[in-house]
């Protein structure tokens, strides 16, 4: 019996991955999504506008999750209560993302394009993710993972090649691409402090309701000074149409949102930081079947590159050693396939 319980611990923590890599794959493709809807109305909306809109959507599926459900991790007299200290560290993480992360890729995009700052700041969402994930949440990439970063790194600069052309070099360029990878690592703060969290059980509504409201209340406060608190002034030049296109984006950013929320429960921040880069991919798809655009080859093998390197950062080591000493508290050592990861996916359909 003892020479079959690392296996079945390296089982789980298979299981678990897995899960974990097709819910970031759902966040990537719901992403992609969310940009191509707004392709249509993102010129004529004040970029910190939209943001706000789009969070309105979770913003309420998240106030109506916690008034039924009432979770024990925010209730001050509860034994579950993550504490003051928690509760802040999501929504400053939240303001981190959406807030910060916005300021700084709304830069980049205006100092060196859209297909370089895009590049730029996917690669600091797969490179800032790696490094947090080994520095703060001491969970250091595998040697697989360490090689599928290199390579989708190599196939984000692919990518941008094509725009690379058209920036004038300078300190601004460097400004902007700074400005854009430091965008993406903002990202990816939300993800780190919702996998801190959600290595206690049930912390799924609590970690993504938490970051939301961070967010939504900086996007509110910083909407409310840039238009000198006439939020009518903001919106009344919005047509229904322009409307209805940002509800159903934000929607689908919901799906996003709730999707790598759930997935860094499962799997490391690392691995949901690699599959991310997907949206790139999905992205190149839309934009040729959907809007008959054509793809430019560099743009193609670079995208193909990505694919590879998410293929590699997958790949788990086939040595089944668990190490010596109680492992640190993490999600994947303690999932019970059948009933937590169930419990799991029905608190995300919630």
């Amino acid at each position: 019996m003892s020479d079959q319980r690392p296996a079945t611990g390296w089982a789980k923590t298979r299981s678990a991955a897995s899960i974990g890599a097709m819910l970031a794959l759902l966040a990537a493709a719901s992403y992609a999504t969310v940009n191509a809807l707004l392709r249509s109305v993102a010129a004529d909306v004040d970029p910190f506008a939209g943001s706000l809109i789009r969070q309105l959507p979770l913003l309420v599926i998240a106030s109506v999750a916690l008034l039924i459900l009432r979770p024990p991790a925010l209730r001050p007299r509860s034994a579950e209560f993550i504490g003051a200290k928690w509760v802040g560290v999501l929504m400053v993480a939240g303001v981190i993302s959406f807030l910060v992360g916005n300021v700084l890729l709304f830069s980049g995009l205006d100092w060196v394009g859209l297909a370089v700052a895009t590049a730029a700041s996917q690669g600091g969402i797969v490179i800032g993710g790696t490094l947090i994930s080994a520095l703060v949440l001491r969970e250091p990439p595998n040697r697989w993972q360490m090689a599928g970063v290199a390579i989708v790194a190599a196939g984000l600069t692919v990518v941008a090649l094509p725009g690379f052309g058209s920036i004038q070099a300078g300190f601004v360029a460097v400004l902007g691409f700074l400005f854009s990878f430091g965008a993406g690592v903002c990202y990816t703060i939300s993800n780190a402090a919702s996998r801190t969290v959600q290595r206690r059980p049930r912390m799924f509504i609590t970690a993504l309701a938490m970051t939301n409201f961070g967010g939504v209340i900086a996007l509110v406060i910083t909407v409310a000074v840039r238009s000198g608190g006439r939020f009518d002034l903001v919106y009344s030049a919005l047509t229904p149409s322009q409307i209805l296109v940002l509800v159903l984006a934000g929607t689908v950013n919901a799906v996003a949102l709730a999707s790598i929320t759930l997935a860094v429960r499962f799997t490391t921040v690392t691995a949901v930081s690699a599959l991310s880069s997907m949206v790139i991919v999905f992205g190149i798809i839309i934009a040729w079947l959907v809007f008959h655009e054509e793809i430019a080859a560099a743009v193609i093998i670079g995208a193909a590159i990505i694919i590879a390197g998410v293929l590699v950062a997958q790949k788990r080591p086939t040595d089944r050693v668990q190490p010596v000493g109680e492992p640190p508290l993490n999600f994947p050592n303690t999932i019970n396939p059948t009933t937590d990861a169930f419990q799991a996916m029905e608190e995300g359909r919630k």
